[in-house]
């Protein structure tokens, strides 16, 4: 059947890593743990890990041709400060990884493509716990020199260890047709595309939404955010001779 088998393993160590510090970000927080400092003083230096296997099928021979590929693999981070010093996943670790591409000639004037993809969803942060609100008094001075009271409320959320939680799978598919025909100058190709062809929404992040109680239970949903549903397109390639 002219078939290609490719198998491999790896393992690869990793030395002088940097992450955020817990609580610090890029931008600084006038009232954070790290304000004012540079952004040596917010980062950790730690070391990571990696391994895993690949497995690859390829058929690149006849009208039907393509490949299959799957990865199984494991992705780790430790810092002495961070996540009180444990081993804890990178947020790009991906447990399973799979690939399908497929490509079939119809005749010389037609072909036809299908990518699919599946990914093991990566890990992410989020409060395992939220206790009871704190209440803040503050006593200000107006315009006019009389006394005011601003009174708020603002809950203390327990994390965790990081990237404590993954998100929902990513897999999508894409499929094309391309129409080719030999012009006097080159090669004119019309191409017709569908981007994420069953229209699956795939997390790009997700958060606990104050303002959505799941009801009669005192409990916050955790919301879901999307991009690229299912986008259809049309292009027009020529090459040149």
């Amino acid at each position: 059947y002219d078939l290609d088998l490719t198998i491999e393993g790896f393992y690869k160590t990793m030395r002088h890593l940097i992450e955020y510090k817990e609580g610090a970000s890029f931008f600084d927080d006038p009232e954070g743990a790290t304000a004012g400092s540079s952004w040596e003083g917010k980062i950790e230096i730690g070391k990571g890990w990696a391994y895993g296997g690949e497995i690859l099928i390829q058929k690149s021979v006849g009208d039907f041709n393509g490949w299959i590929g799957y990865t199984l693999s494991w992705t780790n981070r430790q810092f002495e400060n961070i996540a009180f010093g444990q081993p804890f996943p990178y947020r790009y670790d991906r447990r399973h990884d799979i690939s399908v591409a497929l490509t079939y000639k119809i005749n010389d004037k037609i072909d036809l493509g299908a990518t699919w993809v599946y990914g093991t969803g990566i890990a992410v942060t989020l409060a395992q716990q939220r206790y009871i609100p704190i209440q803040f008094i503050d006593d200000r001075i107006d315009e006019l020199g009389g006394k005011e009271t601003y009174t708020w409320w603002e809950p203390t959320e327990y994390y965790g260890k990081r990237n404590n939680f993954r998100l929902p799978a990513y897999h999508k598919l894409d499929l094309g047709i391309n129409f080719t025909k030999p012009k006097k100058r080159g090669l004119r190709t019309w191409n017709v595309s569908v981007y994420n062809a069953y229209n699956r929404k795939n997390a790009f992040y997700v958060d606990f939404s104050g303002s959505n109680f799941i009801p009669n239970q005192n409990k916050r949903q955790l919301m879901k955010y999307s991009l690229f549903p299912l986008i259809p397109s049309v292009a027009y390639i020529f090459k040149f001779n």
